[in-house]
């Protein structure tokens, strides 16, 4: 063979070469992440927890879920599976991005509030979505630059009881993208929220239950508090974020239902100019509330739509009960949600932080076409069967426009 020929021929063999391994996927090895199944009775993967001086029969569940939470970080991801049985969390579990934790039926994760242990504190939250390495570090993440693609999925029948805890959060989620929390059944909570969520994009919370909240006079609480990291409305405390106010964006909501509770989803503080973009809350049951049901505050391109809110038949006449109640909304879209002995189903006014915060006034810009869509609702047993929209300023209710239903 001559040397023109050897050329040609070993360029062939190289581009078969090529084609087979492009063409296979041979190319490139993917790194596949772990999966890890845990149980109550699971010791730490890594060991020296065991040895730590506070580790003991009530914080033994929170160490075994922190250590395979920082094994996931290291791995850039994974799966953890939590077999059926009652996991006691003393102390905040730091998840990382790219982890699945995956509740069987019968898991029961319950707020611990006593370490036993002079050395540490059983802290308020349960879980908070941040690497572990970076979560006592200060201004670590800005707008939606933290954790990514993380979920808490439930299979049959999964709870989160706060135990009635002061001031306790199961979830706080800050500048987070695409976070899912599906079929979780939250009880029990006292000052705080189920889940607190701020800063992110991409979230769907669904087929998941709020129920049971003890009530503190004068401080409603959201089942799901919407929110934004600002140092001047102190509604933020995690010193891992930037505190650049940065919004919410493209929230879902959906199939969830709330019962006994002060209020169902809402926002009570806001920034300036710093508006939750793209809210939609759809096919919610929302029964039993103290308060307002829904609470809007400086949301954009909302979504409240197919829902049901009820209060009880003897609830009907006090006219401070509103089903949803609406500040600082722009371009909202809220229809074909029914109301049951709902006093007041609707109402648009002006408003302004109280307390911490900005005092610039917050008010509502609607179309015609959302006003159109308004009409769209249908209220049962209510006291008004109209909607109020008012923009006067804070405090004067005069002059409003009234949508009425069809």
């Amino acid at each position: 063979m001559s040397q023109m020929n050897r050329i040609f021929s070993g360029g062939l063999f190289l581009v078969s070469v090529l084609v087979f391994f492009v063409a296979t996927g041979s190319h490139s090895v993917e790194a596949k992440t772990p999966t890890y199944t845990i149980s109550p009775s699971t010791k730490p993967i890594d060991k020296t927890f065991s040895t730590y001086s506070t580790y003991n029969s009530y914080t033994k569940n929170y160490y075994t879920l922190r250590s395979y939470l920082e094994k996931l970080e290291k791995t850039k991801g994974g799966k953890l599976i939590l077999k059926k049985g009652t996991y006691t969390i003393t102390n905040v579990l730091y998840v990382p991005s790219n982890v699945t934790i995956q509740f069987s039926d019968g898991v029961k994760i319950v707020k611990g509030t006593n370490t036993h242990t002079s050395k540490v504190k059983a802290s308020t939250s349960i879980f908070q979505l941040i690497r572990p390495s970076r979560a006592y570090k200060k201004g670590v993440y800005g707008k939606f630059e933290g954790e990514k693609n993380i979920r808490f999925i439930g299979k049959g029948n999964v709870t989160m009881d706060l135990k009635y805890m002061s001031g306790s959060i199961a979830i706080i989620m800050g500048h987070n993208q695409n976070v899912v929390v599906d079929n979780i059944h939250f009880t029990n909570m006292y000052g705080g929220h189920f889940i607190e969520l701020d800063a992110s994009k991409n979230v769907t919370i669904k087929n998941s239950s709020f129920k049971k909240s003890k009530q503190i006079v004068g401080h409603d609480k959201e089942a799901i508090n919407l929110d934004t990291p600002d140092h001047s409305t102190k509604g933020w405390s995690q010193a891992w974020s930037k505190f650049d106010r940065q919004a919410n964006d493209t929230v879902l909501i959906e199939n969830n239902t709330f019962s006994g509770l002060d209020r169902a989803v809402g926002t009570h503080k806001y920034s300036h100019k710093k508006l939750h973009n793209k809210v939609t809350l759809r096919h919610n049951k929302i029964s039993g509330m103290r308060s307002d049901a829904i609470r809007v505050m400086n949301w954009s391109n909302a979504k409240i739509e197919n829902n049901t809110i009820s209060l009880s038949a003897t609830a009907k006449t006090n006219t401070s009960m509103r089903g949803i109640l609406v500040s600082g909304a722009k371009n909202p879209t809220f229809q074909n949600n029914t109301f049951r002995n709902i006093p007041r189903p609707m109402q648009f006014i002006v408003w302004k932080n109280s307390g911490a915060g900005t005092t610039i006034e917050i008010n509502n810009t609607l179309s015609a076409v959302n006003k159109k869509a308004l009409a769209n609702n249908r209220v049962y047993n209510a006291s008004e069967n109209f909607i109020r929209i008012t923009n006067n300023g804070y405090g004067n209710y005069s002059n409003g426009e009234f949508v009425y239903f069809k």
